[in-house]
């Protein structure tokens, strides 16, 4: 990779991180220090700069920095302040979009009790993460 395609992708990658620490909750949860996305913007950034990317692992990297610049513009732009039930379930489209179904239904678990007032236990949450991947490939976004 070019040292200019390198800088290039890099910088966009340093705005998505500040966009997430904009953008992480003032208080953590008992669960998380971080929040995924912040976690996940800086290691896409760590990935790009430490190490020699083909084509294909850029584009797979661009469009998961994609998919979370998405999410927290939303949630800059306070479009979800007033909807948590929203964010949670695009926050669990993310992650089952990215393959990662497991830790979907670990963040689906862990927030239930935040945004329903109801702690779901792992086979409420398993049930919940089931019919929104089913809605995703109804959706076309998830073969």
């Amino acid at each position: 990779m070019s040292n200019h395609k390198r800088d290039w992708i890099t910088n966009k990658l340093e705005r998505l991180v500040k966009l997430c620490k904009a953008t992480e909750p003032d208080i953590p949860d008992d669960t998380s220090l971080f929040t995924p996305h912040t976690i996940d913007a800086h290691d896409l950034l760590n990935k790009v700069e430490e190490y020699n990317m083909s084509n294909s692992d850029l584009v797979e990297i661009m469009s998961e920095a994609n998919r979370i610049w998405k999410i927290r513009k939303k949630i800059w732009n306070g479009e979800w302040d007033a909807l948590p039930e929203a964010q949670l379930i695009y926050e669990v489209e993310d992650y089952i979009i990215r393959g990662a179904k497991i830790n979907a239904i670990k963040h689906y678990k862990y927030n239930s009790e935040r945004v329903f007032g109801k702690k779901y236990g792992l086979k409420e949450s398993k049930q919940a993460c089931d019919a929104i991947q089913e809605d995703l490939r109804k959706r076309g976004k998830l073969k």
